[in-house]
């Protein structure tokens, strides 16, 4: 049984930003769809766990981005998972070209029971034979944010779109990536030119939801947060510009 997949891709126009390179979101989606396609062919895919009243949630999401794929270049995105903690999982993911990473990423996740709305233990879910070596894309930690920012700076709002609604009925994680990309104008965007971006998922968010965007910039760093209507927190952003 396969610990690790890999899977090679064309950068096509549809995944590619207005600087003609692979988009940031995008990168997100390659990564979710690759670890959709896995958890499938270990048996542990939202098919099953459906049926078993559970659901595949994402609880943190990290990437850095060494250099972004043009448009037309041939590209290998690999995911494996982590050993599971007894609540939580984690996995990992690599996009390689021919001179070395080009991404790398991690996955906090979690699998939520729907009758109870509580994450269940991990013990069982991956299946018996699965070697799992512990090895990591990633070195960096995933940081525990300071403050919500319900009072800072104001980046924009955001009004919850149909296209943003998962199999889950809420919205989907990649969403919020591009939901606050969208909140720049493409010059601004393609400056920043991030370098890395951390996101945690607080609380769900659903069709028609208006959300503030407040932003606060920091020694090396910005941070951002989704506010719903009610002041909950709905997600958290980290991300380093380039430049």
């Amino acid at each position: 049984m396969e610990s690790r997949i890999q899977n090679s891709i064309i950068i096509s126009p549809s995944i590619c930003d207005s600087s003609g390179r692979l988009g940031i979101p995008d990168t997100a989606s390659l990564f979710m769809d690759i670890a959709a396609e896995h958890s499938d062919i270990l048996g542990i895919g939202q098919r099953r766990l459906g049926a078993e009243g559970g659901f595949w949630l994402t609880i943190k999401t990290m990437m850095r981005f060494y250099h972004r794929p043009d448009l037309g270049e041939t590209a290998v995105v690999s995911t494996w998972p982590e050993p599971p903690e007894k609540r939580r999982c984690f996995r990992d993911y690599l996009l390689s070209g021919k001179d070395g990473v080009l991404a790398a990423g991690k996955t906090e996740w979690g699998v939520l029971d729907i009758n109870t709305g509580r994450l269940r233990h991990l013990e069982s879910v991956y299946p018996e034979g699965l070697s799992l070596s512990g090895e990591t894309a990633l070195p960096d930690e995933f940081v525990r944010f300071e403050d919500e920012l319900t009072d800072g700076e104001l980046l924009g709002t955001y009004t919850v779109r149909s296209t943003d609604i998962d199999l889950g009925k809420h919205m989907n994680n990649v969403a919020y990536i591009r939901a606050f990309s969208s909140l720049f104008t493409s010059d601004e965007w393609n400056r920043m030119d991030l370098q890395f971006l951390e996101i945690w998922y607080r609380s769900q968010c659903f069709e028609k939801e208006k959300l503030t965007v407040r932003r606060a910039v920091l020694p090396g760093r910005e941070e951002a947060s989704f506010i719903k209507e009610d002041g909950t927190c709905a997600a958290q952003i980290r991300y380093v510009p380039r430049s």
